[in-house]
């Protein structure tokens, strides 16, 4: 039977009882009209190319009329008849304007995807808001309005220059940047329609590992500090109400920085914590795998002064150290540069407070599996660089070999 598709006919044809039916047109070959069980109508055309058959959706009916169908029709089949696939040239269509919006996007709409779509998910709440840091704080105001098909590599080289004073700051931008690059190139959309890395080939500056920490005078003057920071935070013309919150706000840091002190936990760990990770009785802190660095449950053997501290803190809410709108506290850097001050503390960071940690324990003879375990270490190499804080326990081990030497009587 032939059938020419007509506006009447595509209004009034009538669904199929199950899955779809094309009536094909009688005059313009491959041309048809699809209809779903469910009354969805759209126009299509089957065609051979290049030896190959393919069916190529021209768009529904309301989209189209039959006629602007016919006409497309017509259209597609003159392409074909000169050598170009029609769903080739669609195609091609797309890439140009993924690429257009590529050149007009900006490293900031990047960056608000990145964090959105990968970091959130994926990455630690601390380093979140480490990368957030860094890119409202460094990056962004220098790159964040170029389009993403304009950034060059001398644009990203330019930038780690600019803050070759501070190599490990300019590294992690560099980091951070290279990681947020190979995620839009990796993205599956390919909405970013970028096919290099600008930021391969420039060179990281070299970091000095740093040795810093606390002596036990240092240690004792920062105790002190935390202890009376608090107190600071309420003078001046304030209200009941805001000197109560400032103070509650300081100790609740400042009982922080006291887990980070007697535990060696890093930052993240501290401000996560929840009062379930811990048994009391048993002296024992459980951190959740998705809470370490190394996404390893660690369970903790907490010492006298850590399970004091603990049992004499305030507990209100899930978190150990609540902070607003229900969530934990988020960043603790501006009292910690104020107690490092009143305590006389200079080019101290709060990672240090771990290294200082690790460090008495070690060179009072503590070996370095127990003192890895106590830190979260899961290779031995990472506790290694502490071992030539154990000397004593060394000397001790060595004076045990027996005196045959008569300079060695002389002297004992």
């Amino acid at each position: 039977m032939k059938i020419r598709i007509t506006q009447t006919f595509a209004t009034r044809v009538k669904s199929p009882a199950a899955g779809n039916r094309i009536h094909y047109d009688s005059e313009i070959a491959g041309f048809g009209l699809r209809v779903t069980e469910k009354g969805a109508k759209s126009f299509i055309l089957n065609y051979v190319i290049h030896g190959r058959e393919r069916r190529y959706t021209i768009g529904s009916l309301g989209e189209y009329t039959a006629e602007t169908a016919r006409t497309k029709a017509i259209e597609l089949r003159q392409q074909i008849r000169d050598g170009l696939d029609p769903f080739a040239v669609l195609e091609q269509r797309k890439q140009e304007s993924l690429e257009a919006q590529g050149r007009v996007r900006t490293l900031k709409q990047l960056s608000d995807a990145y964090l959105e779509k990968w970091a959130e998910p994926n990455k630690r709440p601390g380093t979140v808001y480490d990368d957030r840091s860094l890119l409202n704080g460094v990056i962004l105001p220098a790159l964040g309005d170029f389009p993403i098909g304009g950034i060059k590599r001398t644009d990203i080289a330019d930038l780690h220059a600019s803050l070759k004073d501070t190599p490990y700051r300019a590294n992690r931008s560099l980091a951070l940047l290279h990681h947020m690059f190979t995620w839009a190139m990796s993205n599956d959309s390919g909405e970013w329609t970028i096919d290099k890395n600008p930021v391969d080939g420039i060179r990281k500056y070299h970091e000095e590992k740093r040795d810093r920490w606390l002596s036990e005078d240092e240690l004792i003057r920062l105790a002190d500090a935390l202890d009376k920071y608090p107190r600071q935070c309420g003078q001046g013309a304030l209200s009941e109400k805001q000197r109560e919150w400032l103070q509650t706000e300081a100790r609740r840091a400042m009982d922080a920085l006291r887990l980070i002190m007697v535990t060696g936990c890093r930052k993240s760990e501290a401000l996560t914590a929840k009062w379930t990770d811990f048994d009391l009785a048993r002296g024992v802190w459980t951190k959740p795998s998705h809470r370490t660095k190394e996404k390893k449950t660690e369970h903790v053997a907490l010492n006298a002064q850590a399970l004091s501290l603990l049992e004499h803190m305030e507990h209100t809410g899930e978190y150990l150290f609540p902070g607003r709108a229900g969530e934990n506290l988020q960043e603790i850097k501006t009292p910690w540069a104020s107690v490092c001050k009143l305590a006389k503390l200079k080019g101290v960071r709060i990672h240090d407070l771990r290294h200082s940690f690790a460090s008495h324990l070690v060179s009072s003879g503590v070996s370095l599996p127990v003192v890895g375990k106590l830190l979260g270490h899961t290779q031995a190499s990472t506790t290694q660089r502490y071992a030539h804080l154990a000397d004593n326990p060394q000397r001790e081990a060595a004076n045990l070999f027996p005196v045959i030497l008569p300079t060695a009587r002389m002297v004992q």
